[in-house]
């Protein structure tokens, strides 16, 4: 005889006050992490919006430490913390000698401050709960932003309202929910929810313009999507139909086209941006600038030869070597490398979720900024890597035999 199968279920048990308390944590710490004002960075003074930030930002800690500190805490590795530590103390020590402790400062101690939440969350719920509730914040704020951005949407380009953030912003809250809702439907469970609310992402996502967003999710989505064991053959119709439909609709009306010529000028255009990339090279005033760099608050640099004389660096590896230098970039690349290795080596559902995240947010930052600075996509890069660990691949194995798994993965 055939003995029964398990039936896991799709949802972990949590206590609905916990529950809440999670997601408010969660909606919190991503609050603290997005633009609050368009075009904007920190010059080290003190305003009502980097308070209001700071602000919203420490609850948020306070509360995961709470949540942390009621029970005993889940297993969890703390390589990623002291990785974390040598990027923020590189910053630092340079912001230090570069005369911008203050504004430098400030900046580690934000990154710091949601470093420090996520690490509490996942001490205090099971890590697939947190990694969904905190993708569930960043679509609430996506849905938002986009609602109330859509009436300012005059140049093109579909930027945050509320809060005020640029495009590539709000690519990427609007991403994060995509790469999960594509997991669930990578481990078999379909639904006209999942279909709706990546409909909607999806169309977030494409109105931003953001070329690079769109391009690793799909990569990340097909580097899911090599996992599937057994595809159901109504999934894989079904998705072989839409994206038929989806590509012959978009190159019969341009709007393919139109996307991929998007258009841009000055410090806009990827031609700019290796401007940018060329000039961190040599940005550095001293060797101790080239070890250490100048602090996470420089986020713009000295251009030549262009008729505008600064640019954003739109690079989260070149902010990386002017920000943290040489010893901050060359951790930062090993460390990347490091959490690649452990999601591969994670539990089925995990590693499929895993390897979809790294693939979206570490391929974004080569021509984005923040997967190490005070932004959703450390928020998640954080997550996996404490999660990858192999101090915390039992604790996965142990949430897998327990049923706190989301969803049931379909064998």
């Amino acid at each position: 005889m055939t003995a029964a199968p398990t039936v896991v279920p799709a949802r972990p048990a949590t206590r609905p006050g916990r529950a809440w308390v999670l997601q408010l944590v969660t909606l919190l710490m991503v609050l603290g992490a997005v633009d609050w004002r368009r075009g904007a960075y920190f010059a080290g003074s003190v305003d009502p919006v980097v308070l209001s930030k700071a602000l919203v930002a420490g609850l948020g800690l306070l509360l995961a430490y709470g949540l942390a500190s009621a029970r005993r805490g889940h297993r969890l590795g703390t390589l990623s913390v002291w990785g974390l530590a040598v990027v923020l103390g590189s910053s630092l020590w340079g912001a230090l000698t570069g005369g911008q402790l203050l504004g430098g400062g400030v900046m580690a101690v934000r990154v710091a401050v949601l470093g420090g939440t996520v690490f509490f969350l996942l001490r205090a719920a099971p890590s697939l709960e947190v990694l969904r509730r905190t993708a569930q914040a960043c679509g609430a704020v996506a849905v938002v932003a986009s609602l109330t951005g859509l009436p300012e949407m005059t140049d093109g380009r579909l930027a945050g309202g509320l809060p005020a953030m640029d495009p590539n912003a709000l690519a990427l809250l609007a991403g994060i929910p995509l790469v999960v809702l594509a997991w669930r439907t990578v481990l078999g469970e379909a639904s006209w929810g999942i279909a709706a609310g990546g409909l909607y992402f999806l169309a977030v996502l494409w109105l931003t313009g953001s070329r690079t967003a769109l391009l690793m999710l799909l990569v990340g989505v097909a580097a899911m999507a090599l996992h599937v064991r057994r595809p159901r053959v109504g999934l894989v119709v079904g998705g072989l139909v839409l994206a038929a439909f989806g590509t012959v609709g978009a190159v019969a009306t341009g709007a393919l086209s139109g996307f991929a010529e998007r258009g841009g000028d000055g410090t806009s255009t990827l031609g700019s941006r290796f401007i940018a990339w060329r000039a961190a090279l040599t940005w550095a005033d001293s060797t101790w600038q080239t070890v250490f760099g100048g602090g996470l608050n420089v986020k713009i640099i000295r251009v030549t030869g262009q008729y505008w004389d600064t640019q954003p660096l739109d690079s989260s590896w070149a902010s990386l070597l002017v920000q943290t230098g040489l010893l901050g970039l060359l951790v930062a690349a090993a460390w990347v490398c490091w959490v690649a290795r452990g999601a591969l080596r994670a539990p089925y559902p995990h590693r499929v979720l895993f390897v979809g995240l790294w693939v979206f947010l570490v391929g974004r930052s080569l021509l984005e900024s923040g997967l190490f600075d005070a932004s959703p996509a450390f928020l998640l890069f954080l997550a996996v890597s404490l999660l990858a660990e192999g101090a915390s691949r039992q604790r996965l194995r142990d949430e897998l035999a327990d049923g706190t798994s989301v969803p049931a993965p379909q064998r």
